[in-house]
């Protein structure tokens, strides 16, 4: 019988903790009197809490997976990736069928921060939680890894306390947000040793398939949720109805981000097969370059691409992202190997 391992039990106390404190609090958790509570600690903390929450934004992710990736640790870079894109899927699912309301949707005054998408779980916590874990599972078996592992928990507590505090999510929220999170953690750990050998021996037709399949999966499984009447958000209006296209776009971005993975992924095992050494200096070239190609797919297919109609729009934004996506795991490995700025493993 297999031992269960540290993220394991971490997580299992998590989603236990989480459900007893629903079950003696109740409605408490999702009332504004909490949200209240920890903006009485005072403005001073406006902007401290806004620089914790950009930790968990997708510009946050975009610019420092990238460089893991490239120039620290390829195996957890990609482990990020992949965490990055389970945790998102799950969150933007979740959110899509409880449609439930933020705090300054009830009271605008709360308002501190920005936010389109529905509240219940909180999408920042969760991705912390889950990418911030991994990071620490990782630094568990270095030096000073006790002290790394601390450190990075206190960063989770300190995003999903900023998302309270900026009076865009109810202290439920944050608290799913980080048990759902952990458990991804988990549940990633136990099944990537099992998949992993069996995926390798696929062809790369037989990937591209799968991706392509996933993705497409990913979109439908949002919208077959968000059809769902459930949750108290429909009563909100022009609010309601910018969280529910918010949802929409999400999964796009989550398919895209899917696609691109997994294809790169694949590629770049069969045919790049780039190495992280290198001098400082040319790291950080390679880093550079790299970034400034990211974020010219990024923003340029943004601005050619149309939002509209909608089934256009979001098929575009899958393609956006997913050619962003295969950019930083495959293309630019490939490219950066070749003009010097790195090596092959």
């Amino acid at each position: 019988m297999r031992k269960a391992s540290h993220s394991e039990i971490i997580a299992v106390a998590a989603l236990l903790a989480a459900l007893a404190v629903t079950l003696y609090a109740g409605e408490r958790l999702w009332g504004l009197a909490g949200v209240q509570a920890v903006q009485g600690l005072g403005g001073w903390l406006t902007w401290p809490m806004r620089v914790f929450t950009f930790l968990g934004d997708e510009q946050f992710y975009l610019v420092i997976l990238p460089l893991v990736y490239w120039c620290l640790h390829k195996e957890l870079g990609a482990d990020l990736g992949i965490l990055l894109v389970l945790t998102s899927f799950t969150n933007t699912g979740l959110k899509s069928f409880l449609k439930h309301a933020r705090p300054f949707w009830e009271t605008p005054a709360l308002r501190l921060g920005d936010a389109s998408s529905f509240s219940t779980p909180s999408g920042h916590a969760q991705n912390s939680a889950a990418l911030f874990g991994q990071v620490a599972r990782f630094a568990a078996k270095r030096r000073w890894g006790r002290l790394w592992g601390a450190l990075l928990a206190l960063l989770i507590a300190l995003v999903a306390l900023s998302r309270v505090y900026l009076g865009v999510h109810f202290p439920g929220d944050v608290l799913w947000g980080m048990a759902v999170g952990l458990g991804l953690l988990a549940l990633y750990g136990a099944l990537k040793p099992m998949l992993l050998p069996r995926l390798k021996r696929l062809s790369l037709a037989a990937h591209v398939l799968l991706a392509l399949i996933g993705a497409g999966i990913m979109l439908a499984v949002v919208w077959v949720l968000l059809t769902i009447p459930f949750g108290s958000g429909s009563t909100f209006g022009a609010l309601y109805v910018e969280a529910w296209n918010n949802a929409l776009e999400d999964a796009a971005t989550v398919a895209g981000l899917a696609l691109g993975l997994w294809i790169g992924l694949v590629v770049e095992l069969h045919y790049v097969k780039f190495s992280v050494a290198g001098p400082r200096l040319q790291r950080g070239l390679r880093y550079l370059i790299g970034i400034l190609g990211l974020f010219a797919i990024w923003f340029g297919l943004r601005i050619l691409f149309p939002p509209e109609p909608l089934v256009l729009g979001l098929v575009l934004r899958v393609v956006r992202y997913g050619l962003a996506m295969f950019w930083a795991i495959a293309l630019w490995p490939w490219l950066f190997v070749r003009v010097g700025l790195g090596g092959r493993a």
